[in-house]
């Protein structure tokens, strides 16, 4: 696949399926008004209750991955006038956490400590706001994205701060560098970086394997279809690693199948014993993308892991997302443009049919169509998936007027594809096989056309972080136990941005 690496991880996109382009569609078109209407009915029913779902934690995992690999600014508006291939991507297309480290210490220094010493950098984390909440007080506390004078967030992405829950997910990753780069010190835990390297950098070897080795071996094996995890497991080398190449992030898998996720958020969540019952939308105005965050996050609001993810006792205590389908959250509907905005990686809004609606879903089926995304159903048989939704699997439930009257029973844009399969054959449990091959490729890709990657160094390279009896079984729990098992005293006025 075409596409060359630039500073600061920019690179370009690329077609997966170059030979199944459709005409992008244009403003105001027929096409376009039926992708506007049905995108305005896939509303999910706020009394669904879906079972055997992933985590809820697994919906943000995802979205922090995504973040990692794809960051298109182009405008709806101007999607489709620039070839693919010279469309910006503003992430490398490497699992490498460039969203979390930036260009390092030397490149991005407004990322870490002033007082770190050379060589063993550590991140800044911000602290939480001290408030009295019903006559309890909640101490601040190191909980909180670093922040500046004006409360916007120290990051190399400001994705990670457009809503509350991936802007925790984020301080937990803060959190494990910083553990991992002190456990190193002390001896507690063997390097697997070359001979000279330095503390910085054996502490970002260890956090990146593991986070490599948690997307390909924990959350593909929730969200793909078991067949197709299957056979990627099967597939592991035992042996040896493979040659590289030339890799850039296809749009089938950025605008399509990857924001899969968006129909696993739910309406409201349980972030702690505080705030067992919290809209959606309240979450999206207590971040940076909300405006509702300053000077930092309000102490009583530090997420519980526990209620996101299986981390240690209760399993019971962690609530499940919602089911991968075509119904999505009322939150992600009529949601304010400074949200949308990061939630598309687009700006620059006008007012021009789709270009203005607030609708999550509107703004993905009409990308989609503008970039030319191919069909579901020509995708299917390019990847020869046997028995391909029928135009009468399509067309089953709340949407068929709208499906058949613009014949998208029989030529489905592929997000809508993607999420009806896992809806009509897995009981949106987990994808279908469009979708799960699709992810399942690229992240493999991904990791195998990165020489630094566990996969390319050393593929029978095991998690060394404390975790399960079996390594082979660590996951991003296990990951966020280190962190709650191991962080430092609550309130370290050190660790305030700027100080």
């Amino acid at each position: 696949m075409p596409g060359n690496a630039h500073p600061l991880g920019q690179s370009q996109y690329t077609r997966m399926f170059p030979n199944l382009a459709r005409p992008p569609s244009t403003p105001n078109s027929h096409v376009e008004e039926g992708l506007i209407a049905l995108g305005q009915m896939m509303l999910d029913d706020p009394k669904d209750r879906p079972t055997g779902t992933p985590f809820a934690g697994y919906t943000y995992l995802g979205q922090f991955i995504d973040h990692d690999l794809t960051f298109d600014v182009t405008p709806l508006r101007l999607a489709g006038k620039a070839s693919v291939d010279d469309t910006p991507n503003f992430r490398s297309p490497r699992l490498d956490l460039d969203q979390l480290y930036g260009g390092g210490p030397t490149v991005s220094p407004f990322l870490y400590r002033r007082d770190s010493p050379s060589g063993a950098e550590r991140f800044l984390i911000g602290v939480t706001t001290s408030n009295l909440v019903d006559s309890h007080i909640f101490e601040a506390s190191s909980n909180d994205l670093p922040r500046n004078s004006q409360g916007v967030a120290l990051t190399s992405d400001p994705r990670q701060d457009e809503n509350m829950i991936i802007a925790q997910l984020h301080v937990a990753f803060l959190k494990l560098h910083n553990l991992v780069l002190e456990w190193l010190e002390q001896g507690k835990l063997k390097s697997s970086s070359p001979s000279g390297a330095t503390l910085f950098e054996q502490a970002r070897r260890v956090v990146t394997w593991h986070y490599q080795w948690v997307v390909r071996n924990d959350f593909l094996r929730e969200i793909l279809d078991p067949d197709v995890f299957k056979r990627l497991s099967d597939d592991t080398p035992k042996n040896g690693g493979k040659k590289q190449r030339e890799f850039a992030i296809p749009v089938e898998f950025s605008m399509a199948a990857f924001r899969f996720g968006h129909s696993m958020v739910r309406d409201e969540y349980f972030i702690n014993e505080k705030h067992d019952q919290v809209n959606l939308k309240e979450l999206l105005h207590l971040t940076g993308a909300g405006g509702g965050v300053f000077p930092g996050l309000p102490a009583d609001w530090a997420v519980d892991w526990q209620r996101f993810f299986f981390i240690g006792a209760g399993r019971d205590s962690a609530r499940a997302s919602r089911a991968i389908d075509t119904r999505i959250a009322a939150g992600l509907h009529g949601v304010s443009n400074s949200v949308i905005r990061l939630f598309t990686a687009a700006s620059n809004l006008v007012s021009a049919s789709a270009d203005e609606t607030s609708d999550l879903p509107v703004r993905t089926l009409v990308r989609g169509a503008r970039t030319g995304l191919p069909i579901g159903q020509d995708v299917a048989e390019e990847l020869r998936v046997p028995l391909p939704l029928s135009p009468a699997e399509i067309a089953q439930g709340a949407h068929e007027k709208i499906l058949t009257n613009y014949g998208f029973d029989k030529e489905t844009p592929l997000w809508y594809y993607i999420l009806k399969e896992a809806e009509v054959r897995n009981n949106g449990e987990n994808l279908g096989r469009v979708g799960s091959i699709i992810i399942a490729n690229v992240i493999t890709e991904a990791l195998w056309a990165d020489p630094d990657s566990y996969l390319s160094v050393d593929p029978n390279w095991i998690p060394t972080l404390p975790g399960p009896r079996n390594p082979k079984l660590f996951g991003i729990g296990h990951s966020l136990r280190f962190v709650i098992d191991n962080s430092w005293p609550p309130s370290d006025p050190a660790l305030v941005a700027g100080s």
